[in-house]
């Protein structure tokens, strides 16, 4: 009996750390460019450039700003704010609100996001991140207000040099 909890000390010390490592996942907290070749933006046509950074991403909070220039060359931004709980709050573009968003992160740590525009469309985006936690995948499903159907990729890279933060505090 003593070597049988022996064992499952021994098993307890060396595997626990592992485990503990393994479920702390890498923030999306930073600065990100967004990988144009590499995404596909069905029917829409893509931006010519697009960069964010992401100011908040804990259990309870996530918060970010987006910036870029379309297809046509207009600059344009958006922001969100809110808890991570699937409620929703607007999405600001341009400063004014144009939607709302919520989202939800999931057991997985794969983060559910769902909004509905103000003309009626609606989309659902799954935000994915590699393991090192420097790429950052988003598939999307939308839906305009005429019904019409499209799927899409973005696919995000962590800005060299920006500051990687776990759990919403800066990494050792």
């Amino acid at each position: 009996m003593k070597n049988i909890a022996f064992l499952w000390a021994i098993l307890a010390v060396s595997i626990g750390p592992s485990i503990a490592l393994a479920q702390e996942k890498p923030s999306m907290a930073g600065s990100w460019k967004l990988d144009i070749t590499q995404s596909d933006f069905g029917s829409e046509p893509a931006p010519k450039l697009m960069a964010g950074r992401i100011l908040t991403d804990t259990p309870q909070m996530l918060s970010y700003r987006v910036h870029g220039v379309d297809d046509k060359g207009k600059p344009f931004a958006y922001s969100w704010s809110g808890p991570e709980d699937g409620s929703m709050h607007p999405t600001l573009v341009n400063g004014k609100p144009a939607g709302q968003t919520g989202f939800m992160r999931e057991h997985d740590g794969t983060v559910v996001q769902h909004g509905e525009d103000s003309d009626g469309s609606t989309f659902e985006g799954h935000i994915s991140l590699s393991p090192d936690g420097n790429t950052m995948t988003i598939a999307s499903n939308s839906k305009s207000k005429d019904g019409k159907e499209s799927r899409g990729k973005q696919v995000w890279h962590r800005v060299s040099g920006s500051q990687q933060h776990n759990n919403g505090k800066p990494a050792s």
